[in-house]
């Protein structure tokens, strides 16, 4: 029983800010994949992290995560080069996400599962948002390592008579009710309606909008959040992303046509020349480059971010706030009271 002491709901403050800890320095390493993996490079061959301008080989004092950047002020220690913000914001965001789900869901078997799953869609987003790709290592990867889980989890359950396993993939989370292996099933299902669900709204947005109007990439990345979540929750996940995306889609839109108000003069009056007797009209002149009348000088169009941001940002927000969400929904749409709360 001492050995169990350390799990006291009194050390809770501390095992909070290791899991924040932990989270940082996996932040940092999510960096190297997020930087690497698109480009086909191995994450851990030739050698560890490394400056881009100098080459030189990052000193492990130098890559203490967040400490390291504050104190360097995110230059490189040899050649004084600057290193992208994103290092240190990633790492601060992953150390955040790993603290708010080990707040909600302490040390239950949902715990583990969800920072792992919060592993894959860091790297996904901001690969997606980089380059426009989730590798499938990451989407696929992840899937099976899901499923597996999912696996070894049910064998626990049905091997120890876990009960509380049993009765659902994730305690605080009861999405089946099928028994021990019930878990297993789940994943293995949610896998597949993940992966349907997206690749059917797909085919439906390019008939309607004849342009692909899905990636193969959410698709995959959707496999891989039904194989954590099971099949109900890809629904929720689906919704809130499309919401979150039209959100943000027309607040860019709105933000775009302020710029444009706000920065627009007004057009020079251009005065036509009358002729006079058999002389020739003369046609007013083209616009010059920089002219308002020129195109090139409109505002630049605001780019849209790819959909894989969203899925993630759903995907979070049904990690962290499922209970209150169904029981809302369930209060407000009829359609809700089938899911599980």
């Amino acid at each position: 029983m001492d050995d169990l002491l350390f799990l006291s709901p009194d050390l809770f403050p501390l095992h909070f800010v290791l899991v924040f800890l932990f989270g940082a320095a996996l932040g940092s390493f999510f960096n190297v994949c997020i930087y690497r993996i698109p480009l086909g490079q191995s994450v851990n061959r030739p050698h560890r992290s490394f400056c881009p301008s100098c080459g030189m080989t990052i000193a492990w004092y130098d890559n203490i995560p967040l400490w390291s950047y504050v104190a360097l002020g995110g230059l490189c220690r040899r050649c004084g080069a600057g290193f992208s913000s994103r290092y240190f914001w990633v790492e601060l965001l992953t150390g955040l996400l790993f603290a708010a789900v080990f707040w909600v869901h302490r040390f239950t078997p949902a715990t583990p599962l969800f920072l792992v799953l919060t592993s894959f869609l860091i790297i996904a987003t901001f690969t997606d948002i980089d380059h426009w790709i989730i590798p499938d290592s990451i989407s696929l990867g992840g899937a099976a390592v899901g499923v597996v889980a999912a696996g070894l989890l049910a064998a626990i359950a049905a091997a120890t008579g876990w009960t509380a396993a049993g009765q659902s993939l994730y305690v605080s989370i009861p999405f089946t009710t099928m028994g021990p292996w019930g878990i297993a099933a789940n994943a293995a299902v949610g896998t597949v309606f993940g992966y349907v669900l997206l690749w059917a709204i797909g085919v439906l947005g390019t008939l309607m909008f004849r342009k692909e109007a899905m990636g193969m990439g959410d698709m995959k990345l959707f496999a891989c959040i039904g194989a954590f979540l099971g099949w109900e929750a890809c629904i929720l996940v689906l919704a809130l992303s499309s919401f979150v995306g039209a959100t943000f889609g027309i607040s860019l839109i709105l933000a775009q046509w302020i710029v444009a108000k706000l920065t627009a003069s007004p057009a020079p009056k251009i005065v036509p020349v009358v002729p006079s007797g058999d002389a020739p009209a003369i046609p007013p002149s083209p616009p010059t480059p920089g002219d308002p009348l020129d195109a090139g000088s409109r505002p630049r169009q605001l780019h849209h971010l790819p959909f894989g941001p969203y899925i993630a940002i759903a995907t979070y927000a049904v990690i962290l706030f499922y209970r209150p969400m169904t029981e809302w929904l369930g209060r407000n749409l009829l359609l809700f009271d089938l899911l599980p709360r």
